[in-house]
């Protein structure tokens, strides 16, 4: 059972504050600075998301991990995952597709959504997702994403079965080849 609280709901001022970056901070001084440059505490006051006080800067991977946002927005408990924006939805959550772990990404079992710099590896995931493709459906677009790893492993299932095919084919035409013969080798003897 989930617990439905204020910090589940759509937040416009969070959606109009975003801004793509190309990097995000690591360490608490560099989080400290983008966070008095993008200036939140402005905009707190005159939001109706949460209070005041829990209305804070982030700097996270964006729904689709192929970008990073900087975005005001109110402050959550992480369980797990990679933190991300998703400005559809117009809230900070977990970033299902990315589960942390010990190798990577690395992350909390459990942390402040506003404490994502500890944990650089989330980061990755944009750099890894370079490459994509997409898909335009009608009004609203759905990304189909495809790391170069995946790329890689298609490539090569493909060419095995092009082998395999291939082999086959040579393995058909070598039995009724040697079948014809015979039969020929056969009537010219009788």
């Amino acid at each position: 059972m989930k617990l439905i609280t204020n910090q589940d709901r759509y937040c416009q001022e969070a959606v109009d504050s975003v801004e793509n970056v190309e990097v995000c901070p690591t360490t608490k001084t560099e989080w400290d600075r983008a966070a008095t440059k993008k200036s939140c505490s402005r905009i707190a006051p005159y939001q109706n998301c949460v209070s005041v006080e829990k209305f804070k800067y982030h700097c996270v991977i964006n729904g689709q991990r192929n970008k990073l946002v900087e975005v005001c927005a109110p402050a959550r408990i992480i369980f797990g995952h990679c933190v991300e924006f998703n400005v559809r939805g117009g809230v900070i959550q977990d970033q299902i597709t990315a589960p942390c772990n010990k190798t990577f990404p690395m992350c909390g079992s459990i942390y402040s959504s506003s404490d994502a710099y500890k944990y650089p590896d989330c980061y990755k995931l944009v750099s890894m997702s370079k490459f994509r493709t997409s898909t335009k459906l009608g009004p609203t677009s759905a990304i189909r994403t495809a790391t170069n790893e995946t790329l890689y492993l298609n490539s090569v299932a493909i060419g095995v079965i092009v082998a395999v095919s291939l082999l086959v084919l040579l393995s058909i035409g070598a039995i009724v080849s040697v079948e014809f013969r015979e039969e020929n080798t056969g009537k010219g003897k009788a």
